[in-house]
């Protein structure tokens, strides 16, 4: 029982029995819950010998992380209603208080107010939450699995301000119900090969099902057909292709008309390298994640099916015993040719002094060399660290078994200049993750002279790395400073191009920079200058071609050419220009609560909208939610990524399209509406942009951009897909 009341009053030989006698008992009505449902459970106490005066209060404190549902007090009749009562004689009334009022993970409280009255041993208070008896739909559980959520029961019985934990109740949460499928292929094998593709059945939230028994057709492009009986969430099916080229698997399930498509899977080649697809950055429950860290790995492992993976937990909540645990987790769980890991520690500082910066050690004996110690340690020693980014680098600088990765997350990393801060250490910025998509600071971080690559990772806290989804946190109402996490979007991965799955292997390849990231799809990206391959650095004279091959998921829409921080060249992939697409981007602001509300609508004063598709919209509770011929309506949030919709539109060149989000109202003339234009909107580049094309239609794809190398340059891509996800390779730098 961690935190428990033993703890709190030095008596671990005391038994429970005489805690249970002094304080009371807690328990809970529900052991098990279904993630993203509306449900209703009860906690209740039993006051013990020494009652609960007048002025008392109650804390029951859940993880930060979780996206449970706020719950009110206010409105029985509207969704996660919570009513609480008392068998006493005393009034007994609840608010929600997301203000941190428990040291962290812990900070959202449900508090209970005793008034006007007092409880007596053996007297009982009840919180229901998702109170359905005056219409409430019920409590909307968070919308991930975790085998413990756990509440904390806290006690001030004489409304001094001084809380016990007097115990902890907990409730398993598992997946829902298979609602769509998944196919996750390798991504580079040999002709003749034996391997397989896995399919994944996921619930409405893309989480693994709790269970799946289906009749499987298999196909591939290959011309091979075959039935595969299907009895567990996570299948392996075997695949053999006896042809070169690009091939991609297609699974169905005819009984619920479900199909999915893998992701590409290059068969044969001249290639010096193989592709392996690898989430290094996410943390656990210890500090502010989810579950355990065995929890952590094997879901990487068997469910993401990712072949590399790193944990990183916010290191002032580090104590040397989790270090060890840490250390002891990347060495249990790496076994060279089927999955690598690193050890990480996320060297959290506040952003003045540098913000969170990830340290990968190509050993995983390392010791420990945090920031502070804020949460880990007691009084004075709490300051004691590295916590500036300057002092970090030099206790590092001239080692090639060490990497330092900064990244925008809760501390957003403030980049140093080379006179500061050894950049050797650094081949990479992280510029996607579930926070948002962070393209301008790549942008930095090569304006500055760093000479380093672009990845992606989820910074998953919710026990999915390599497969983090968005959650519920945000909602419009709540001021910024009380949002405890901002998880709007699906979060990234990254390629590793390996000559073997090796922790060797990957150390190389990431510091040879032959690294890129993707927002969560498995898309191939190939460039090539005069020979070179991203990461790479050479010297050419005068004009040449930048050549770019694509394989995506989904048909590719766009391949944006960048040298450092401009934008050079778009070549348009689709099939025409008689569509309008509209797409809005950007965040609220450049710290940690990036979520900008951008629901909104549209409006044609003449003419009809005869069609529409969405695009990058990565909640499932997000995109176009009404339609008629002149109107549209939308929920969406945006944090640096890119979503929009793409309008067929009959209507004269007079009319009138108004566009309304929180962040941008206008209206402009069609004929007034020029390919290319943005308008800009405050914020973090926020921003609408409109472009005219047509239908996307091919998933492979090979593109040459001419470019004059004379001088120095990073040459590197952006890759749109038809359904909004993209990919960033790794600059190649002419010198």
């Amino acid at each position: 029982m961690s935190g428990s009341i033993e703890e709190a009053l030095g008596a671990e030989d005391v038994s429970q029995e005489e805690i249970a006698e002094h304080y009371g008992t807690v328990s809970i009505s529900k052991d098990q819950v279904t993630a993203g449902a509306y449900e209703t459970w009860e906690i209740e106490y039993t006051v013990g010998e020494l009652g609960l005066d007048d002025g008392s209060r109650i804390k029951i404190a859940t993880n930060q992380t979780s996206d449970w549902a706020k719950p009110q007090f206010e409105d029985a009749s509207a969704d996660n209603y919570a009513s609480v009562e008392t068998s006493g004689d005393a009034t007994v009334e609840g608010h929600f208080d997301r203000r941190y009022r428990t040291k962290k993970p812990w900070g959202d409280n449900i508090v209970i107010d005793v008034h006007d009255g007092y409880t007596e041993p053996g007297d009982t208070i009840t919180l229901t939450l998702g109170d359905t008896s005056e219409g409430s739909m019920g409590h909307q559980v968070q919308s991930f699995p975790e085998t413990a959520f756990e509440f904390h029961f806290f006690v001030d019985m004489f409304g001094t301000g001084d809380y016990v934990m007097l115990d902890e109740v907990d409730y398993q949460i598992v997946a829902g119900e298979p609602a769509r499928l998944q196919v996750i292929a390798p991504s580079t094998v040999e002709p003749g090969e034996k391997t397989e593709v896995v399919v994944r059945a996921l619930d409405y939230w893309y989480n693994t099902a709790r269970e799946y028994d289906a009749t499987l057709s298999v196909a591939n492009s290959d011309e091979e057909s075959l039935t595969f009986e299907a009895d567990d969430p996570v299948e392996h099916v075997p695949v053999t292709f006896s042809t070169e080229g690009v091939h991609r698997v297609s699974i169905a399930d005819e009984e619920h008309g479900w199909e999915a498509t893998s992701n590409p899977i290059v068969v044969g080649g001249d290639k010096e390298y193989d592709i392996h697809w690898g989430d290094i950055h996410g943390q656990s429950g210890k500090t502010v994640g989810t579950g355990t860290i065995d929890e952590y790995f094997s879901f990487a492992r068997d469910e993401a099916l990712i072949d590399f993976a790193a944990h990183a937990a916010n290191d002032f909540q580090v104590t040397e015993d989790y270090w060890e645990d840490v250390q002891d987790g990347t060495r249990k769980y790496h076994e060279d040719g089927e999955f690598v890991t690193l050890l990480c520690n996320e060297w959290s500082t506040s952003t003045v002094n540098g913000g969170d910066h990830n340290v990968y050690f190509k050993n995983d004996n390392e010791p420990l060399l945090r920031s502070c110690g804020w949460q880990s340690e007691e009084g004075f020693e709490k300051h004691k660290g590295t916590y500036k980014v300057e002092d970090m680098y030099e206790a590092y600088s001239g080692r090639d078994d060490v990497m330092i990765i900064p990244h925008q997350g809760g501390r957003p990393a403030r980049l140093r200049d080379e006179d500061e801060v050894d950049y050797d250490l650094t081949p990479f910025v992280e510029i996607n993750s579930f926070w948002g998509v962070f393209e301008s600071f790549g942008h930095e971080a090569l304006e500055r002279g760093y000479e380093c690559g672009f990845i992606a990772g989820s910074d998953d806290h919710t026990g999915r790395l390599g497969a983090s989804r968005p959650t519920n946190h945000y909602e419009p109402t709540d001021v910024a400073n009380l949002q405890a996490a901002d998880f709007n979007i699906t979060g990234g991965i990254m390629a590793a191009s390996m000559d073997e799955l090796t922790r060797d292997g990957l150390w190389d390849a990431m510091q040879d920079r032959r690294c890129y990231g993707t927002t969560g799809e498995r898309i191939l990206v190939d460039v090539d200058l005069e020979g070179a391959n991203m990461g790479e650095k050479l010297a050419v004279d005068g004009e040449t071609s930048f050549d770019v091959t694509v394989n995506g998921t989904s048909p590719i829409k766009r391949i944006d050419l960048f040298d450092g921080s401009e934008k050079v060249e778009s070549i348009d992939l689709t099939d025409g220009d008689d569509l309008l697409e509209l797409t809005w981007s950007g965040a609220r602001a450049d710290k940690r609560h990036k979520v900008q509300n951008a629901d909104g609508g549209l409006t044609l004063d003449k003419g009809e909208i005869q069609g529409a598709e969405e695009f990058g919209f990565d909640h499932p509770e997000q995109g176009i939610t009404s339609m008629n011929d002149t109107t549209m309506e939308w929920k969406s949030t945006i944090s640096g990524n890119y979503l929009g919709v793409k309008l067929d539109l009959d209507a004269p060149d007079d009319a009138n399209l108004s566009f309304r989000t929180p962040f941008l109202s206008d209206s402009w003339e069609l004929d007034d509406i020029e390919d290319g234009m943005v308008v800009e909107a405050g914020g973090w580049d926020l921003q609408l942009a409109f472009r005219t094309v047509g239908e996307a239609t091919e998933k492979d794809v090979d593109v040459s951009f001419d470019v004059d190398a004379d001088g120095e340059h990073a040459y590197y891509v952006r890759v749109v897909q038809e359904d909004g996800d993209m990919a960033w390779s790794s600059p190649v730098f002419v010198q």
